[in-house]
């Protein structure tokens, strides 16, 4: 065999069985090899490149194993590369095989060659370049073991087109390796006990690798037994059931007064899974210059690094709640400072708190959304302000069940949805966008059709580039509006141009009835919602745009 038909065998044996590629000359036997596996590994074709990062990222987030991206070099590599920013943001696992130049030819500036190693290591947690065919296996097997190791992220692995063709021996198949969660050290479990003993209102930071299904229980036991709200972390929504008396609001970009003030009053804040990102930490200001409160349980000591704590626990979220509970943390607590914190968040959450300029109120369309739907649908966002509606107002019910990149990247929804509906074909699927982040991806609607993937594409045009005019029209005056107002197609013709169904809302009342039926059609179904340019965000004026 190949040392391409290798690379196959190995990463089916290792697990994955869902990829996504727009194809390249310089791994014909790689998609040789996958014809002849169709039967185990489903390869869907893409219009973009940036299209396949995005899918892959919608189908790890459920799946919680990566997808298979394939893509050729140069410009392929580079249009894939916003969607490996992407999941390395959102720690998430994925396996990205660039066909690369032959090996003669590597460091010449050959045609359409970039340097790989250069170009990814910073968004990547590894580029693996393989020099002989046994490295191939070797070092796809590697791929797929680091990409889910500690925490999550895209692994690069670089395949010169002439060693893909090169013989290869068949691969030692051992069956997919699954990591071992790092362990929580003993004497950081006493010290956090001590800590928690302490505390009179703690606070809990659930971050990216806080949300899988199986910590979901542990952590709402913790939060009970010390009356600790918990706060989610940016687009970490699904950490709880958002009606879990724990459960207290999301760190969106816009400050909030009850969390501010939430915050204050906290003498313990424990950032659980969260790397703090810029978003959730307030651009690092979060706790002003009080380290003492602080404890940061993560798994990767350079992310713990990053940031002053009283205490740093480098291990993994489940071994480190597991170890608490187990510990003989206290059984009961008062709950009253837990049940305030949820009470403020219902109330900041009520759809229709906030008035609106024009006929679609996003906030009473995702209520409407959240009641029309089963707890286990999947909702994803696309990057842009509208999804801040979304973010205050939708109810998260389920684990794994909020989609959508926190890199803030724009065109993540239509190819994201793929990738979702494939990880989770029994549930809905939705996908809330922009009219600005449709229009970076929304052809892969043509892909949705021609594969018979089904979910429902929300766009919600306001003709603007809503966060850049805010802080345009803040900075400069709202008679200096320059390069954010876009205008925009018949989306509803464009949708029924790639095949999908179309319906258009212009009042927040007749929403519900076409969600409804786009549920029910048997294609891939968009729904044009007009929104006024004056309803850019649920808050008030003084953030920055993003």
């Amino acid at each position: 065999m190949d040392a391409g038909t290798a690379l196959v065998e190995c990463l089916i044996d290792c697990g994955l069985d869902t990829g996504f590629t727009v194809p390249g000359e310089s791994f014909l036997p790689v998609l040789e090899a996958l014809r002849q596996r169709r039967e185990r590994f489903r390869l869907v074709s893409m219009r973009h490149e940036g299209g396949c990062t995005f899918a892959a990222l919608g189908y790890s987030a459920r799946a919680g194993k990566p997808a298979l991206v394939m893509v050729s070099r140069g410009p392929g590599a580079t249009n894939a590369s916003i969607g490996i920013h992407a999941a390395h943001q959102d720690s998430q696992p994925m396996v990205m095989v660039i066909g690369h130049v032959r090996r003669h030819m590597r460091g010449r500036e050959a045609f359409q060659e970039i340097d790989p190693v250069s170009m990814f290591a910073s968004i990547s947690k590894a580029v693996l370049m393989p020099e002989t065919p046994a490295d191939v296996s070797a070092m796809a097997r590697q791929a797929v073991q680091l990409s889910m190791a500690g925490r999550p992220g895209p692994v690069i692995l670089v395949l010169p087109r002439d060693l893909c063709e090169a013989e290869a021996e068949m691969p030692s198949l051992d069956g997919p390796e699954i990591p071992t969660p790092a362990a929580a050290p003993a004497a950081d479990i006493t010290a956090l006990l001590g800590r928690f003993a302490a505390a009179k209102k703690p606070l809990i930071i659930a971050g990216e690798l806080a949300r899988r299904a199986d910590i979901r229980e542990p952590l709402a036991d913790l939060a009970r037994r010390l009356g600790a709200p918990v706060i989610a972390a940016y687009r970490c929504q699904d950490v709880l059931d958002n009606t879990d008396p724990a459960y207290a609001g999301h760190l969106e970009i816009n400050p909030v007064s009850y969390q501010n003030q939430l915050l204050a009053d906290a003498d313990l804040v424990v950032a659980l899974g969260s790397r703090l990102d810029g978003i959730t930490s307030r651009e690092e200001t979060l706790l002003g210059d009080d380290i003492s409160r602080l404890v940061h349980i993560y798994p990767d000591s350079d992310v713990l690094q990053r940031f002053e704590s009283s205490l740093a626990v480098a291990c993994d979220v489940l071994p480190a709640v597991t170890a608490l509970l187990a510990a003989g943390l206290r059984a009961e607590a008062d709950l009253t400072w837990q049940n305030t914190a949820h009470a403020a968040f219902l109330e900041f959450s009520a759809a229709g708190n906030v008035a609106v300029a024009g006929t679609s109120d996003l906030a009473k369309i995702a209520a409407a959304t959240r009641q029309t739907l089963p707890a286990e649908a999947l909702v994803l966002t696309d990057g842009g302000s509208f999804a801040r509606w979304i973010h205050r107002y939708f109810h998260y019910a389920a684990p794994l069940t909020q989609g959508g990149s926190a890199s803030g990247a724009m065109g993540a929804s239509v190819p994201g949805a793929i990738g979702a509906a494939l990880a989770a074909a029994d549930h809905p699927v939705v996908a809330f966008a922009g009219d600005g982040g449709f229009m970076m991806n929304g052809q892969e609607l043509s892909t949705a059709v021609r594969e018979g993937i089904k979910f429902v594409i929300i766009v919600c045009d306001n003709q603007v580039h809503g966060s850049i005019l805010s802080g345009q029209s803040a900075k400069y005056g709202a008679d200096k509006l320059y390069a954010t107002e876009m205008g925009g197609p018949d989306f509803v013709g464009l949708a029924e141009a790639y095949g999908a169904r179309g319906w258009r809302v212009d009042a927040t009342a007749d929403f519900p009835a076409v969600l409804t039926a786009a549920l029910m059609a048997h294609e891939p179904a968009l729904i044009h919602v007009t929104c006024d340019a004056a309803d850019i965000v649920p808050y008030g004026p003084g953030k920055d745009a993003v």
